[in-house]
């Protein structure tokens, strides 16, 4: 399986984040999958961690209802990973949000892996800030 890197993007309290065009371009935190094996390796930005402010934008192309498999994580850090994979199924031209919990899908490498069934998918990884 040939897996794409993607670094979540940090958002800024009281700032406009970067353009994340819905059409995506393959930027790092903005990737279309090229084939239907293709998936996505979510890492955090430099000094961060993937944690409870971590979440996703789901587009799917128009070409039907497009399943998208978060893969369960390794047993440590992933307490959860027990569970197992979880599969969303998000309909055609759907723009949706995702959070997940790190607990269950975190993998030893402190990455998350997450594979589309469809080409054409696109994903966003965002990191909300902290505040104080």
């Amino acid at each position: 399986m040939a897996v794409e890197p993607v670094t979540a993007e940090l958002l800024i309290l009281n700032t406009i984040s970067t353009d994340f065009p819905i059409a995506g371009g393959g930027t790092l935190n903005n990737l279309v999958a090229t084939t239907p094996s293709d998936g996505w390796e979510i890492s955090p930005p430099s000094g961060q961690t993937l944690g409870e402010h971590l979440f996703f934008r789901i587009v799917a192309d128009g070409g039907g209802t497009v399943n998208v498999r978060v893969r369960a994580g390794d047993r440590y850090p992933a307490q959860r990973a027990d569970l197992g994979d979880m599969v969303l199924s998000v309909d055609a031209s759907d723009n949706v949000y995702v959070v997940i919990e790190t607990s269950r899908f975190l993998q030893n490498d402190g990455k998350i892996i997450i594979v589309p069934a469809d080409s054409g998918t696109l994903l966003t990884a965002m990191i909300m800030p902290k505040a104080g």
